[in-house]
């Protein structure tokens, strides 16, 4: 599986677990939103220090932007936030629906932006050059969380 593909299906979980969490008791919330704070954390280191890197380290992708860092730190901020509360706290909903629209909204704009952009400046074999890279790190970071 390509680079793009393994970002894009991860942003499909997160997707996913984030409806479930909104739909389910306070009971089971908490253990979903560990998850995806786990989750996001990885997905976030993943594409903070191998994903992002390695587009500006190849000279045809070089002069693309980085890391939307501003949008990762709003919604790290948000989840630190969410994560000091009890589930069952009044505002944890609200507060938990913020972050799911500002984080849709940056998925949304990776997606169909910087990934398209990079798909057609890259080939790919690097691509999935890049993707075996992703997976060897996301594993090296699962057994040191």
């Amino acid at each position: 599986m390509d680079a793009i593909e393994i970002l894009k299906s991860e942003h499909k979980g997160a997707k996913s677990l984030m409806e479930e969490i909104v739909k389910s008791p306070a009971s089971k919330r908490k253990q979903l939103f560990e998850k995806l704070m786990g989750e996001l954390e990885t997905h976030d280191r993943i594409e903070e220090q191998v994903f992002y890197p390695a587009v500006a380290a190849n000279p045809k992708s070089s002069s693309l932007p980085g890391a939307d860092k501003k949008a990762h730190e709003a919604v790290e901020a948000i989840l630190d936030t969410l994560h000091a509360l009890p589930v069952d706290d009044k505002t944890w909903i609200t507060q938990f629906t913020s972050m799911q629209k500002q984080l849709l909204a940056h998925v949304s704009d990776e997606e169909t932006k910087y990934f398209v952009l990079i798909r057609t400046l890259l080939s790919t074999v690097e691509l999935i050059a890049l993707g075996e890279k992703m997976k060897i790190a996301k594993k090296q970071l699962v057994k040191v969380g």
